[in-house]
C-alpha cells in the first residue's frame, strides 16, 4: 500500500489534505477515487485512508483507521555529528533516520573542515537536511520524522547530552587500547535516551576528549579499526538497536 506524508494541521475531522505528494498521486501513480493509502504526519501515528478527491494541487482522503507506528523504536537516540565536509552530512542523516535516530545535531568541533555559515545560508542548509530526513522517513516506514536541529558548539552539545540517560563519545584511541568497549557500556547501563557525540574527519582534539571525559561522557572504543566519520553513526545505531531488540 502506498504511503504518503501530510502535515498534522492538514488532518481535520477525519479528512486529510495531501499537498506535497498530490501531483505524484495524480500524474505518476494515477491513483483513483476509493484507492486506499497510508498516511503519516510525523507524530508517530499512521492513518489508513481512502482517496475521496484527486487533483494535482491537492488530494483529499477520508481517515478509516488510526494506529501508532510499530516502526518507531522505544528508545531515543540523538546524534551530535561533528560537521563533515562535502555531501557527507546528507548520507549520515539518511542512514541515521533509517536506523532509528530521533534527532541529528550538527556540532562544531576543533577539527571540522566545513563550517556551517550563519544566517540565510544556514537556514537553507537546515531546510535541505530536514528534507533529506523526511524523504528517508517516508522511504523506510518511520512514523516520526527525526529533526535536524540548528548547529551547536561542543559546550552546548555536552549540556544537552548530560540530560540524557547515556552520553557516549566514540574515541578511536580507546578502540586500540581496549579500555572501554561500546558493547560493555551498553550492557552495564539501563537507558531510554542516548546522546552520541561523533568527531569529524580529523577526529577529536586532545582538549575535546578531556572536556568530554571531565563532563562525564562515556568514552568508548568501537574496535580495532578506525571508522570514517560517516560510518560511525550507522555502526553505533546498529549496535544500540540490536542490544535493545529494536531491529
Amino acid at each position: 500500500m502506498r504511503r504518503f506524508f501530510t502535515e498534522p494541521q492538514n488532518i481535520k475531522d477525519d479528512i486529510a489534505c495531501i499537498l506535497e505528494d498530490a501531483a505524484h498521486i495524480t500524474r505518476v501513480l494515477r491513483m483513483e477515487l476509493g484507492d486506499e493509502i497510508l498516511l503519516f504526519d510525523g507524530s508517530g501515528y499512521e492513518y489508513l485512508a481512502k482517496l475521496i478527491q484527486i487533483d494535482p494541487k491537492e488530494c483529499r482522503a477520508q481517515i478509516l483507521d488510526k494506529t501508532y507506528s510499530k516502526q518507531e523504536p522505544q528508545i531515543s537516540v540523538t546524534i551530535f555529528q561533528g560537521i563533515p565536509k562535502s555531501g557527507k552530512m546528507e548520507s549520515i542523516i539518511q542512514k541515521s533516520v533509517e536506523l532509528g535516530a530521533s534527532a541529528i545535531v550538527p556540532t562544531a568541533l576543533d577539527r571540522c573542515v566545513a563550517k556551517l555559515e550563519q544566517g540565510k545560508k544556514e537556514t537553507e542548509k537546515l531546510k535541505r537536511w530536514n528534507k533529506v530526513a523526511l524523504e528517508a522517513a517516508k522511504q523506510c516506514g518511520r512514523g516520526k520524522v527525526p529533526e535536524v536541529l540548528p548547529a551547536m558548539t561542543l559546550k552546548q552539545a555536552i549540556a544537552e547530552m548530560k540530560t540524557m540517560d547515556l552520553a557516549l563519545m566514540p574515541y578511536e584511541i580507546l578502540g586500540h587500547q581496549g579500555e572501554s568497549s561500546l558493547k560493555a557500556t551498553l550492557r552495564e547501563k539501563d537507558f531510554k535516551t542516548v546522546g552520541i557525540l561523533i568527531g569529524p574527519e580529523g577526529g577529536f582534539s586532545d582538549a575535546e576528549a578531556e572536556i568530554a571525559k571531565d563532563a562525564g561522557l562515556s568514552l568508548v572504543g568501537l574496535g580495532r579499526r578506525i571508522l570514517r566519520t560517516e560510518t560511525v553513526a550507522s555502526s553505533m545505531l546498529s549496535m544500540i538497536m540490536y542490544e535493545k531488540n529494536e531491529l
